[in-house]
């Protein structure tokens, strides 16, 4: 029997090993990709058109995304005003998403062996987010669902991070080896992905974020890039190193500063797309005062290359170079750990002292000295009270007792 995703990552030398591994370089290979291939053709993103270059099967991971957000609608929050962060209710929207995952991962899959127009196949995406498509799960699908299921946020804990980020990549990664993709990816096709997927990945999260609260999961405040999110500003940047930039005005990270720029170019542009909902959150705060990295990086660093660069760097060391972050991450088949772990994942027990002690140790129970043993109906021996009679009895033959002064 196939072995199920497991963590793998428990200690310093686990975290070693995977820094050096295979597996780590071939994550940032594919995030190094999928940048360069937004430098490439017209820079502009079109979001009425956004399954232009898609695959077949990508197209079907946007209709079930655009179907997520619909979600939340099924499962409004509870009592809002009673918590800061983490509403309750986001545990059953991530439910949801647990028990469509398999129809959501067959339906990208028959896209991707079956004839489908992107049109079709988003369609069909759609249908299996909404439950209308019979699925019967096997154990590739759980070699690729668990990577679904943490990219949108952690149930328990109800936060959301540059983690659940990464889950996200990894399932992209994935679904790449599997070839989603294409045969051979195409940087159209990874360009695509990069922009049109993640802008439609960007619109779930958020939506999570401010309707459940979700806590930022270890966010560096002001002085982080972003409460949530790393990867986006990556790739926007990359964006705008494109010769094909429709104005010159656009060529500066400058110009990140001007409120026109964030108007009329946030919906084209994934960086300033990044920045403006960064606005509209901190409503009435400067700009460099609620974003200080981001209005540094804006006025020192000169040209879009650069900071691509700088975020690269970023989302290597403060990402998958912290352990805090990537021991959540899970390992399969397809996202293998090169390395022996240091120790077993751990598992809930499957009984607890709720059970009767006899049964669970192989011991007899014990009772007071002064106890008189009866017994119940479960064949259990039964303590009372000395002063208790035996021929006072209630329904079910269980021995009552009273005190001694009682009538």
């Amino acid at each position: 029997m196939e072995e199920l995703p497991h963590r793998c990552i428990f200690n310093d030398v686990d975290m070693k090993a995977f820094m050096e591994s295979s597996t780590k370089k071939e994550l940032l290979s594919f995030v190094e990709a999928m940048g360069k291939s937004c430098t490439i053709g017209n820079a502009r993103f079109d979001p009425s058109s956004p399954l232009d270059d898609l695959t077949p099967s990508m197209a079907s991971l946007h209709g079930s995304l655009c179907q997520m957000i619909a979600w939340v609608d099924d499962f409004p929050p509870t009592n809002p005003e009673l918590a800061r962060f983490g509403n309750p209710a986001f545990r059953l929207w991530h439910g949801r998403l647990v028990e469509r995952s398999t129809a959501i991962i067959t339906s990208i899959l028959l896209a991707r062996d079956e004839n489908l127009s992107v049109e079709e196949a988003a369609q069909r995406g759609r249908l299996a987010a909404a439950g209308e498509l019979d699925t019967k799960e096997d154990a590739s699908i759980r070699q690729v669902s668990c990577y679904l299921h943490d990219s949108f946020g952690h149930a328990t804990r109800l936060d959301y991070g540059t983690g659940h980020e990464s889950s996200f990549l990894v399932f992209l990664l994935v679904l790449s080896k599997v070839k989603c993709l294409g045969e051979s990816p195409t940087p159209l096709s990874l360009r695509a992905t990069a922009l049109s997927i993640f802008s439609q990945y960007l619109q779930v999260t958020r939506k999570l974020q401010t309707d459940y609260r979700l806590e930022p999961a270890g966010s560096h405040g002001v002085w982080g890039l972003d409460d949530y999110h790393c990867l986006p500003f990556y790739f926007g940047a990359c964006q705008l190193q494109s010769a094909g930039l429709e104005s010159q005005e656009l060529s500066s990270p400058k110009c990140v500063t001007d409120e026109n720029v964030l108007k009329d170019y946030g919906d084209y542009y994934l960086y300033f797309s990044c920045i403006r909902y960064i606005r509209q959150l901190k409503q009435g705060v400067p700009f460099f005062e609620s974003s200080p990295m981001l209005f540094d990086i804006s006025q020192t660093l000169q040209t879009w290359d650069k900071v691509a660069r700088g975020m690269l760097r970023l989302y290597q060391g403060e990402v998958l170079d912290k352990r805090q972050v990537v021991q959540h991450f899970v390992f399969s088949r397809f996202f293998a750990a090169t390395w022996t772990p240091s120790q077993t994942e751990r598992t809930a027990p499957s009984e607890t002292f709720r059970n009767p002690v006899s049964s669970v140790l192989g011991m007899p129970p014990t009772r007071a000295p002064w106890a008189q043993a009866g017994v119940s109906a479960s064949g259990m021996p039964e303590t009372r009270a000395p002063w208790a009679t035996k021929n006072e009895t209630q329904e079910g033959d269980v021995p009552l007792t009273k005190a001694p002064w009682a009538k």
